[in-house]
């Protein structure tokens, strides 16, 4: 109402009054991982990472603080990355809306630095053993024994080549038991991928016969299919003939197409032992395609 008398209209406001909540006592929950490359002792290998998370299901959480090594606190934002060698402390906690501070908690971890990288190869030998004739070949057969050092890394793997074939894995004392000259290969690869130089030795075996169950005798040094000369170093299989000896050009084929078949089947096989590589094993297979083995021959008759 006003001095002069006049009352204004009655008007209302409505509002609801409820309990208050009840006040959030309780600090977040904390946890902390460390992450990175290990040695053998468990020490970190040039840095370590260390990731704390928080919750709080009531007031929800405000802040996140580290400190690193009795350091002062600092506000957690990432993972922290620590590098430094040596003996390492981080201590963490939480705050959340309400005012709650966690109680402090801490991991412990130790940073090593990185060994030096590994950039030499291994070192590679071989031996030659065997019953020697005055000339100082080797008679019947002749074992090699490779020999391969690493003090970095150590040694992955161990290779070997007879006479121009592609490298087979080494293990074990390798016999070259076929009459001639030979040429041995060698090399290692250590664990950090670095493969020594090849080194070479030559040996020559005599007096050691083919063996009895070759289908025909064929020394001759690369490899023939018909009368095409593939180029291909004519090398000892694993059932001591050679490959010019399995072949068997020579005998009576019912046909060129089961002759080139065989073949085939042949250098499938040769593959599979690692006699011949995966370009050498198309070369023969297109030059038993280009023979005439197995062709019927026409006589031409001059009048």
């Amino acid at each position: 109402s006003d001095k002069a008398g006049n009352t204004s209209a009655v008007k209302s406001v409505s509002f609801a009054v409820v309990a208050a909540p009840p006040q959030d006592t309780t600090a977040p929950e904390t946890s902390a991982t460390v992450s990175g490359t290990k040695d053998a002792s468990g020490n970190y290998v040039s840095s370590a990472t260390v990731t704390v998370t928080a919750s709080d299901a009531e007031s929800g959480v405000a802040k996140i603080e580290y400190a690193l090594d009795g350091g002062a606190y600092k506000d957690y934002g990432a993972p922290v990355q620590v590098s430094a060698v040596g003996q390492h402390t981080l201590a963490y906690r939480a705050t959340d809306k309400a005012g709650n501070t966690s109680v402090e908690q801490s991991v412990s971890f130790s940073v090593v630095a990185a060994p030096p990288q590994d950039t030499t190869p291994p070192e590679v030998s071989a031996s030659v053993s065997g019953t020697k004739d005055a000339a100082g070949n080797y008679v019947g057969s002749a074992t090699v024994t490779v020999t391969a050092t690493d003090s970095g890394s150590g040694v992955a793997a161990t290779e070997y080549s007879l006479d121009g074939g592609p490298y087979l894995q080494y293990s074990g004392p390798v016999a070259v038991n076929r009459a001639g000259s030979h040429t041995f290969l060698y090399r290692a690869s250590d664990k950090a991928g670095n493969t020594s130089a090849a080194k070479s030795l030559t040996l020559t075996v005599v007096d050691s016969k083919p063996p009895t169950d070759c289908p025909e005798t064929d020394d001759r040094s690369t490899v023939f299919v018909g009368t095409v000369n593939t180029g291909i170093p004519n090398r000892v299989t694993t059932n001591g003939c050679t490959i010019n000896e399995l072949i068997e050009d020579h005998a009576a084929w019912a046909s060129h197409g089961a002759f080139v078949s065989a073949v085939e089947e042949l250098v499938a096989d040769l593959r599979r032992e690692g006699v011949v590589d995966q370009r050498e094993a198309g070369a023969i297979k297109k030059a038993a395609g280009r023979s005439d083995v197995g062709k019927p021959h026409t006589t031409r008759i001059e009048r």
